[in-house]
């Protein structure tokens, strides 16, 4: 037991001069390593920034340029549509009035051209009442002159038969249209 004490004695001893020595951590990088990380780094960051990063950049510029131009037409659009628009509208409410007035003037031209055939047929209508009245003036005078020569002869007639002698027809004929046409002017 005594030379396993011994031993183990003397296997502390050595771990107690070794740990005096510097122990080395085997994580954290020698000069050397970090030398070369830092040559690496540059290196990369130099094909980064000299190299890789322009074309990038072009490309997110050129993107930015192509959405601003996309913008600057969708706006110009816009503004051609609402001109349009308005161009349109305009234009409606012109042709509106247009048929607006084309309706009234046509209606005006209607009415006048109604009163024009009322007025031609209302002198059609009195020039017919004129004639109307003319034959009617003129079939009473024929009435008249043939009745006044028929009461003549039929008054004559019957005043010789109560006579019973012969009388003046001319004279009595004429007494006899004087009564009748005072009795038509009468009436």
């Amino acid at each position: 037991m005594l030379a396993l004490i011994t031993v183990l004695a003397e296997t502390a001893s050595t771990d107690v001069a070794n740990a005096t020595k510097e122990v080395k951590n085997p994580i954290l990088p020698t000069l050397n390593e970090m030398f070369w990380a830092l040559v690496v780094f540059v290196l990369l960051w130099a094909l980064m920034k000299y190299v890789l990063l322009p074309p990038i950049m072009k490309t997110f510029q050129e993107r930015a340029d192509k959405v601003r131009d996309d913008l600057e037409a969708a706006e110009a659009a816009e503004t051609a549509r609402v001109t349009k628009l308005e161009q349109y509208e305009a234009e409606l409410a012109g042709a509106r009035a247009e048929a607006v007035a084309l309706i009234e003037q046509a209606r005006s031209e209607g009415d006048a051209e109604r009163r024009t055939q009322i007025t031609a047929a209302e002198a059609e209508v009195a020039a017919a009442k004129a004639e109307a009245a003319a034959e009617i003036a003129q079939a009473k005078a024929a009435a008249r002159a043939e009745l006044s020569g028929s009461i003549a002869d039929i008054a004559v007639g019957a005043a010789e038969a109560v006579v019973q002698k012969p009388l003046d027809r001319a004279a009595q004929g004429q007494l006899v249209e004087d009564y009748v046409n005072r009795a038509g002017s009468q009436n």
